[in-house]
Protein backbone atom coordinates (compact mmCIF):
# COMPACT_ATOMS: atom_id res chain seq x y z
CA UNK A 1 0.00 0.00 0.00
CA UNK A 2 1.52 3.65 -0.79
CA UNK A 3 1.33 5.74 1.79
CA UNK A 4 -0.65 8.89 1.02
CA UNK A 5 2.29 11.42 1.12
CA UNK A 6 3.95 9.13 -1.64
CA UNK A 7 1.15 9.09 -3.97
CA UNK A 8 0.67 12.45 -3.44
CA UNK A 9 4.64 13.53 -4.28
CA UNK A 10 3.99 10.76 -7.44
CA UNK A 11 0.76 12.44 -8.86
CA UNK A 12 2.47 15.22 -8.53
CA UNK A 13 6.38 14.73 -10.71
CA UNK A 14 4.48 12.31 -12.88
CA UNK A 15 1.53 15.80 -13.59
CA UNK A 16 4.08 18.48 -13.28
CA UNK A 17 7.07 17.07 -15.29
CA UNK A 18 6.00 16.60 -18.41
CA UNK A 19 4.32 19.84 -18.51
CA UNK A 20 7.97 21.51 -17.68
CA UNK A 21 9.35 19.66 -20.37
CA UNK A 22 7.15 20.37 -23.09
CA UNK A 23 6.78 23.88 -22.21
CA UNK A 24 10.78 24.18 -22.80
CA UNK A 25 11.33 21.87 -26.21
CA UNK A 26 14.77 22.77 -27.57
CA UNK A 27 15.79 21.67 -23.40
CA UNK A 28 13.16 18.81 -22.36
CA UNK A 29 15.71 17.28 -20.23
CA UNK A 30 16.90 19.90 -18.66
CA UNK A 31 14.00 21.70 -17.47
CA UNK A 32 12.57 17.94 -16.88
CA UNK A 33 15.57 17.13 -14.16
CA UNK A 34 14.94 20.52 -12.89
CA UNK A 35 11.06 20.26 -12.03
CA UNK A 36 11.74 17.46 -10.35
CA UNK A 37 14.42 19.30 -7.94
CA UNK A 38 12.27 21.95 -7.30
CA UNK A 39 8.80 19.98 -7.16
CA UNK A 40 10.40 17.29 -4.68
CA UNK A 41 11.93 20.73 -2.51
CA UNK A 42 8.50 22.39 -2.60
CA UNK A 43 6.68 19.53 -2.00
CA UNK A 44 8.91 18.55 0.85
CA UNK A 45 8.63 22.06 2.53
CA UNK A 46 4.42 22.19 1.98
CA UNK A 47 4.03 18.83 3.75
CA UNK A 48 6.21 18.70 6.63
CA UNK A 49 7.27 22.56 7.42
CA UNK A 50 4.44 24.67 6.11
CA UNK A 51 1.72 21.96 7.88
CA UNK A 52 3.82 22.53 11.29
CA UNK A 53 3.85 26.52 10.75
CA UNK A 54 -0.16 26.96 9.78
CA UNK A 55 -3.20 25.23 11.51
CA UNK A 56 -5.46 26.33 8.70
CA UNK A 57 -6.08 23.93 6.04
CA UNK A 58 -7.26 27.27 3.73
CA UNK A 59 -4.32 29.38 4.74
CA UNK A 60 -2.12 26.40 4.00
CA UNK A 61 -3.41 25.64 0.44
CA UNK A 62 -2.96 29.55 -0.65
CA UNK A 63 0.24 29.94 0.79
CA UNK A 64 1.72 26.90 -0.12
CA UNK A 65 0.27 26.47 -4.12
CA UNK A 66 1.07 30.16 -3.97
CA UNK A 67 4.98 29.62 -2.81
CA UNK A 68 5.24 26.69 -5.08
CA UNK A 69 4.63 28.11 -7.93
CA UNK A 70 6.77 30.93 -7.42
CA UNK A 71 9.63 29.14 -6.45
CA UNK A 72 9.51 26.48 -8.93
CA UNK A 73 9.22 29.48 -11.52
CA UNK A 74 12.36 30.87 -9.84
CA UNK A 75 14.18 27.58 -10.83
CA UNK A 76 12.34 26.70 -14.14
CA UNK A 77 13.97 30.76 -15.04
CA UNK A 78 17.52 30.36 -13.54
CA UNK A 79 17.67 26.37 -15.11
CA UNK A 80 16.10 27.26 -18.92
CA UNK A 81 19.02 29.10 -21.81
CA UNK A 82 15.67 31.84 -21.84
CA UNK A 83 15.67 33.30 -18.40
CA UNK A 84 12.26 34.41 -19.26
CA UNK A 85 10.13 35.24 -15.86
CA UNK A 86 7.25 35.49 -17.80
CA UNK A 87 7.14 31.63 -19.45
CA UNK A 88 8.55 30.41 -16.21
CA UNK A 89 5.44 31.82 -14.12
CA UNK A 90 3.13 31.03 -16.66
CA UNK A 91 4.88 27.48 -16.79
CA UNK A 92 4.97 26.93 -13.18
CA UNK A 93 0.98 28.30 -12.89
CA UNK A 94 -0.22 25.85 -15.08
CA UNK A 95 1.58 22.63 -13.93
CA UNK A 96 1.23 23.81 -10.30
CA UNK A 97 -2.98 23.87 -11.20
CA UNK A 98 -2.73 20.70 -12.61
CA UNK A 99 -1.59 18.62 -9.66
CA UNK A 100 -3.62 20.85 -7.56
CA UNK A 101 -6.75 19.55 -9.29
CA UNK A 102 -5.59 15.74 -9.25
CA UNK A 103 -5.60 16.23 -5.27
CA UNK A 104 -9.09 16.96 -5.31
CA UNK A 105 -9.74 13.88 -7.64
CA UNK A 106 -8.04 12.08 -5.68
Amino acid sequence: MISGYALAYGVTVVLETPVVALAYPKERLRMAVACILATSATHLFMHFVLTALVSRLQVWLVVGEASATVLEALVYWRASREHDVGRALAVSAVANTLSFAAGFVL
